[in-house]
């Protein structure tokens, strides 16, 4: 084999960087640049002068002049010295080259960064991995890459590192919390893990992983940990490798479990192709698998021409196929260090080559994590955009009524935030788009955090405390569209819930909480949601509110409908049906429907009902999402059937999950059936039928629970002449005050629709 060594002319490109100390002239750098200086600048008309970056992998960035113009970002003839790049508030060094070395950013200049995807550790990583960079201009000393030589004297040399690799795959929710959490404030609900590697595995089930230990060290032993989340508590687990028995243990835990194998023989793994992983339930209980990590020692060489490694000294980085090869210290990525090699040196085998390899010395004496790629292992960010800042973070802005929404109806929602500026209220309003909470209020990432943030800084900083808040988007669970419903006609998140770990059933939607400034359970603001999935949804809902509020008649009738539960000793349903009769003054007429009664016919019972005409519908029993009664009498499909139109009812649901609105699959047919909605949306979001508005619980719940809600509610309904959303904002603040229901009561119901509904 003989090797050739490429000469590096190190003075030239340490001294030729021009003002923002890149280096030299590139060749095709990406975003249409070429590198030549002698063309026109590429015309910049865009009136942003701030790049909003998205990526999604780890990796060194170029970010190109050209492409910043396409994207209607005008950096053209901006000091380089000047360019910034920001994360999260903190300056990030970047390399700015200026191919011409005019002093000023315009055609074939380009900036390079290394950016990070939010960690696993990070509490926002369940929402999104994308993080967001800034680049900008600002007058004062920038953050550039260091550029350092490595030092020919040292001369001791690593050949392995101990490589560990971590994988970990969100496929399979479970909404349950495991240990079951006694309490909402337990610090346990905040770590515990909702996204599993697949479904439960039971006795005698096994799961097939593969993973790779490309350029394995066989004179080294491997370790193995394996994190398992219990379902039950006694366990007998057995674990192989490529068809070799490493591990065979009884445990017992309903806690998160690792199982830790050390000293494994290495010569079982392959150095190329798949090594086969088995986790075997042996017997015992049922668990589910989180992540796996195997822990090798690695020789240095690069895959698909990239490696990330750790190491001190002087290090030889084999197996790259271009002799283009960047080196970069990455222990701290805010503030990049670029090495320059020794040598690079290329293998040939006969007359065929055979690859470069690349030689460098670490100055630091402690060991340093390092990345090394070649030209076309460069990341491209998943989205560059044109920045204007929306100016809601701002103090001098006053609204007593915030509309929050998805882009997607922005337009949609216009008739109603001019309606309730002008008849419907004469309110202040601002309509809000959700990206723009997130840019100035969570620095770009898609958090439920930056809306309470948000609605926080304008409850104690603007001169007029908003009194409404209305959301306009749906919601899941699946925040990162794991399912893949979101991509055709599922749910997306549009405006994020917040999800609250209910004591005994797990994560359930909260609106409460994004209006809970003091951080007591109470709210602050009356707050209420349109769970729309498209403009038309949108258009449904606001179309009943302003129908509901401009119509000369509106019905006098209030159905009470209870369910019936046998095993129960009194009719719990009925008589809180009845207690909230007594509440109902001033000639109202009420019509009781109870599933004793009724039997087989409640279903017509209810239908005939609302489409006679009604002022408010209440119904007390057992549910689910899609559900009413015990026996399913009345569902989301059945609300196809109303007729209702021009007299739509405000329903109070007093049962268990009909306001459980973040399915994944809602609204997707699968096998040709249709996952229908909860019932709360299908009410509020269906055209020309249906309610004006819905209030109902996320979470499973008991009479005893909901009767001093409903008490509470129905007094001021019927006697002080509030709005709906400050009916149930006071009557949840009343019944908690008074030691009548529990914080997660409070945080579990919901309203559905325009929280500045007027009933009469």
């Amino acid at each position: 084999m003989k090797k050739y060594i490429f000469l590096l002319i190190i003075i030239p490109f340490l001294t030729n960087c021009g003002a923002g100390g890149g280096g030299g002239v590139v060749n095709n750098p990406g975003g249409g640049d070429d590198g030549t200086s002698n063309k026109p600048n590429t015309a910049c008309s865009g009136s942003s002068n701030i790049a909003k970056i998205r990526i999604k992998e780890d990796g060194v960035y170029r970010i190109t002049y050209s492409a910043l113009c396409s994207a209607g970002i005008n950096l053209s003839g901006t000091d380089i010295t000047t360019l910034k790049m920001t994360n999260q508030k903190d300056e990030v060094a970047i390399d700015v080259v200026d191919s011409n070395g005019n002093g000023v950013f315009d055609d074939g200049d380009y900036a390079e960064f290394y950016g990070k995807v939010l960690a696993r550790d990070d509490s926002r990583f369940r929402f999104t991995e994308t993080n967001v960079y800034w680049l900008s201009a600002e007058v004062g000393g920038r953050k550039r890459i260091e550029k350092i030589a490595s030092d020919p004297q040292i001369t001791e040399t690593e050949t392995t590192f101990l490589k560990t690799l971590h994988l970990e795959k969100d496929t399979w929710y479970v909404q349950e919390s495991y240990p079951e959490i006694t309490s909402p404030s337990d610090i346990r609900a905040d770590i515990r893990e909702h996204w599993f590697w697949g479904n439960r595995i039971y006795p005698g089930d096994k799961i097939n992983l593969t993973f790779s230990t490309r350029y394995i060290d066989r004179s080294v032993p491997v370790s193995l940990k394996i994190r398992l989340q219990s379902v039950s508590l006694n366990h007998y687990t057995k674990v192989y490798v490529n068809g070799k028995l490493v591990s065979e243990k009884i445990w017992e835990s309903q806690n998160p479990y690792d199982i830790e194998i050390s000293g494994v023989d290495p010569s079982i793994f392959y150095n190329s192709g798949p090594n086969n992983l088995i986790v075997e339930s042996a017997g015992g209980g049922l668990f589910y698998l989180d992540w796996f990590e195997v822990t090798y020692s690695r020789f240095y060489g690069a895959e698909y021409n990239e490696i990330e490694f750790t190491g001190k000294g002087r290090i030889n980085l084999s197996n790259f196929n271009e002799a283009d090869i960047s080196i970069y210290n990455i222990s701290d990525p805010g503030n990049l260090k670029k090495i320059i090699p020794l040598s690079i040196e290329v293998s040939i085998e006969g007359s065929v080559l055979s690859g470069y390899t690349a030689t460098f010395s670490s100055l630091q004496e402690s060991e340093g994590r390092f990345l090394a790629f070649t030209t076309g292992a460069r990341k491209t960010p998943l989205a560059l955009e044109a920045y204007v800042p929306a100016g809601i973070g701002s103090n001098s802005n006053s609204a007593d009524y915030i509309i929050i929404t998805h882009e997607d109806f922005y337009d949609a929602i216009i008739p109603l935030a001019g309606y309730r500026a002008n008849e419907g209220g004469g309110y202040r309003v601002l309509t809000v788009k959700i990206k723009d909470i997130y840019d100035e209020f969570s620095d770009g990432i898609e958090t439920p955090q930056a809306i309470k943030e948000f609605l926080t800084y304008a409850y104690k900083n603007w001169a007029a405390k908003p009194r409404y808040i209305l959301l306009v988007g749906d919601a899941t669970i699946d925040f990162k569209d794991v399912s893949g419903y979101g991509s055709a006609d599922g749910v997306k998140s549009y405006v994020p819930a917040y999800l609250y770990n209910y004591p005994g059933l797990g994560e359930v939607p909260s609106d409460n909480w994004f209006v809970d400034v003091e951080g007591d359970v109470l709210p602050e603001m009356n707050i209420g949601r349109i769970p729309a999935k498209s403009p038309a949804d949108v258009s449904a809902a606001i179309n009943k509110i302003i129908s509901h509020e401009q119509s000369i008649y509106r019905s006098n009738k209030i159905v009470l409908i209870a369910d019936h539960d046998p095993t129960y000793i009194q009719p719990i349903f009925e008589e809180l049906s009845e207690s909230i009769e007594g509440l109902i003054t001033g000639g109202y007429d009420v019509l009781r429907l109870y599933q004793r009664e009724y039997l087989d016919d409640l279903r017509a019972g209810i239908i005939s009902s609302i489409n006679s005409g009604s002022l408010i519908v209440n119904y007390t029993g057992h549910g689910s999402v899609v559900d009413w009664t015990k026996d399913d009498a009345f569902s989301s499909e059945d609300i196809v059937y109303l007729t209702n139109k021009g007299i739509y009812p405000f329903i109070v649901a007093l049962n268990c999950l009909n306001g459980y609105f973040v399915l994944p699959d809602d609204g997707v047919y699968k096998d040709g059936n249709k996952q229908y909605p909860s019932i709360a949306e299908t009410f509020l979001l269906s055209s020309e039928k249906g309610a004006v508005a819905v209030f109902a619980a996320s979470a499973i719940g008991y009479p005893s629970e909901h009767d001093p809600l409903a008490q509470a509610l129905y007094e001021i309904l019927f006697s002080e002449g509030l709005t709906l959303g400050e009916a149930v904002t006071k009557a949840k603040v009343d019944a908690y005050q008074n030691g009548e229901i529990m914080e997660h009561v409070v945080e579990t119901f919901i309203f559905f629709g325009d929280p500045a509904t007027r009933l009469k």
